[in-house]
């Protein structure tokens, strides 16, 4: 489906200000199926990829749901408790939804029920409704097109399902784009071992695949070696070598441990519950995971597929389930990402950044410390790897410092930060040795501020990319939050936030009982290409805008999002 809009193409310089900006701004066009647009990949000739999140206008389907069932009328307590302490009065009933039209035109009932299908509850039960609120983007020109990977139309209503996972990561020196995403969900009925009446239920066939898509429009799947009970694979980057053939990078199952199949046999026996319910509950993290290399041909054959290794040896009693995974591949063949490793015979396996080479994981520095870990996110033709390091505990990742690593120093150097204790994250490397992320410019409070950054390798300090724009105002309303891809020339393909008309699930301006209309920071993508000035703007500092990957009206939604944040970007290819 393709949407022409303005590209709003608003390029801001002198406007009325007698200053200078080192960059000018120039958003990426948007769609309008959804709130927040992102850009994740560009290539040398400004082919650009990315997300839609917060679709407007998501399906629901009601026709399942027992409105008299206390976990409904509890939630919908709740929900109304919640308007009344703020003075505010419910516009709803149950019975409007369940049998008026409520969820095709009031807004916060739509909202509402978007909120009880993504709690915790029914979030985890497959007896209810999956709904995902991201769809792939291709940017061309003045308009973008939607790009809903493996989704398929609805037998239960109009349009499509929106129950998978769209995720566009890389694109490649021709256009060519890989990606991954989930299958689609599909209601059944099954009736359970011992009980006389069908229950409701959302199956699917598997949990991801990895897609090539060519310029001319072929897909092409990337199966994973191990594909019993559904399999995974995913591609993260693309890179066309001079002899004409792609290189893409990923993850694939390869086997199911011992354990695992275990857990398998003994419970998912499709008597309570369907067997796919069964598998689906599981997750990924069922199987044995490898950093994956695919070859195609011009073609677009696969004329190769192979495990690019892990950097351990699986011990005689280990029958857990261990990971390697790879982010990203130059010319030379060389792939990054990070592997389990073992230091000196330990029980315990950790995890660090490195490069594959030769069947081989190779890590970048020693392992000292219990919490260490890092990702090796980008390399270039040069051989220069970058990403970040930084400590974890419980899944959550602190400490965080950018680096680099020249293979033939084989030294890792951490990059400045913007002060002690601000987490860097680094995006991207070009072939010059420019680098790009994120930094934290606010710390300790309740939503951590972040900016954008571009360093220069061998530099004593980042540079914070809003300092090479003009002055923040009502005609410049930008703050650059991440910075995704830099390209030879330097040009900066990154995200913004802007302060716009909020607008409710249906894409319609939301106003309070007064018809007074809200406001909320969006995110936009840009890029930033240079002016030829060398002299910086001296702004007097803005009140402060937090930036939200999502804002809280749609808080649901961060229980579907995709998990698409080690999933970046990448350099010539």
């Amino acid at each position: 489906m393709k949407y022409s809009l303005m590209a709003a193409s608003i390029i801001f310089g002198l406007s009325g200000q007698a200053i200078a900006a080192t960059y000018k701004l120039t958003e990426l066009p948007t769609s309008d199926i959804g709130k927040m647009h992102y850009v994740t990949d560009v290539n040398e000739s400004g082919d650009a990829i990315g997300r839609v999140t917060g679709l407007f206008n998501l399906p629901v389907d009601i026709s399942y749901i027992d409105f008299q069932d206390n976990s409904i009328t509890s939630y919908y307590d709740s929900y109304k408790r919640i308007l009344e302490n703020r003075d505010e009065t419910i516009s709803f009933t149950l019975d409007d939804i369940e049998n008026g039209d409520a969820l095709s035109t009031d807004a916060e009932a739509h909202n509402f029920m978007l909120g009880y299908l993504s709690s915790g509850t029914q979030s985890a039960s497959a007896e209810f409704q999956k709904i995902s609120s991201v769809a792939g983007l291709e940017f061309t020109g003045t308009s973008v097109n939607l790009v809903d990977i493996f989704d398929i139309e609805s037998p239960d209503y109009a349009g499509l399902t929106r129950s998978v996972s769209n995720s566009m990561t890389a694109v490649a020196a021709d256009g060519t784009v890989v990606g991954w995403g989930s299958a689609p969900f599909k209601k059944i009925a099954f009736t359970p071992e011992g009980e006389s009446e069908a229950k409701t239920y959302f199956v699917r066939d598997w949990h991801a695949r990895a897609i090539v898509i060519s310029p001319g429009g072929k897909r092409v799947t990337l199966e994973p070696e191990f594909t019993e009970y559904g399999g995974y694979s995913i591609a993260t980057d693309i890179t066309l070598t001079d002899e004409g053939n792609y290189l893409v990078v990923g993850q694939a199952s390869v086997g199911l441990p011992e354990n695992s199949q275990t857990t398998i046999t003994d419970n998912c026996d499709d008597k309570d519950e369907p067997e796919a319910v069964c598998i689906w509950r599981q997750g990924r993290g069922v199987y044995d995971l490898r950093a994956y290399q695919w070859t195609l041909d011009k073609d677009f054959n696969v004329i190769e597929a192979k495990n690019l290794g892990i950097g351990l040896e699986r011990k005689d009693d280990e029958d857990n389930p261990f990971y390697s995974s790879a982010y990203a591949i130059n010319k030379a063949g060389i792939a990054v990402g990070k592997s389990r490793v073992r230091i000196d015979d330990s029980l315990k396996a950790f995890e660090e950044p490195g490069y594959y080479q030769d069947g081989q994981f190779f890590t970048l520095r020693e392992h000292d410390d219990f919490y260490q870990t890092g990702y090796a996110l980008d390399i270039n033709d040069n051989n220069v790897i970058a990403g970040y390091v930084g400590r974890q505990n419980q899944g959550t990742l602190f400490e965080v410092n950018g680096f680099y690593y020249d293979m033939n120093d084989k030294e890792l150097v951490e990059i400045p930060s913007y002060f002690s204790g601000s987490d860097t994250f680094v995006r991207d490397i070009n072939n010059a040795g420019y680098m790009v992320g994120e930094g934290e410019t606010e710390k300790n409070v309740s939503n951590s501020r972040s900016e954008a950054f571009m360093y220069k390798i061998g530099d004593e300090k980042l540079t914070n990319i809003n300092d090479l724009l003009p002055c923040k105002s009502d005609d410049f309303p930008y703050t650059v939050s991440e910075a995704i891809r830099i390209t030879d020339d330097n040009t900066i393909y990154a995200v913004a936030t802007k302060t716009v008309t909020k607008l409710d699930s249906f894409g319609n301006a939301d106003k309070d009982s007064d018809g007074n209309e809200a406001s909320e920071s969006v995110v936009v993508p840009v890029v930033l290409t240079k002016t030829g000035s060398t002299e910086l703007s001296e702004c007097v500092a803005p009140e402060t805008e937090t930036y939200e990957r999502q804002s809280a009206s749609l808080s649901w939604l961060s229980l579907l999002a995709l998990p698409l944040l080690w999933v970046r970007r990448r350099r010539q290819k």
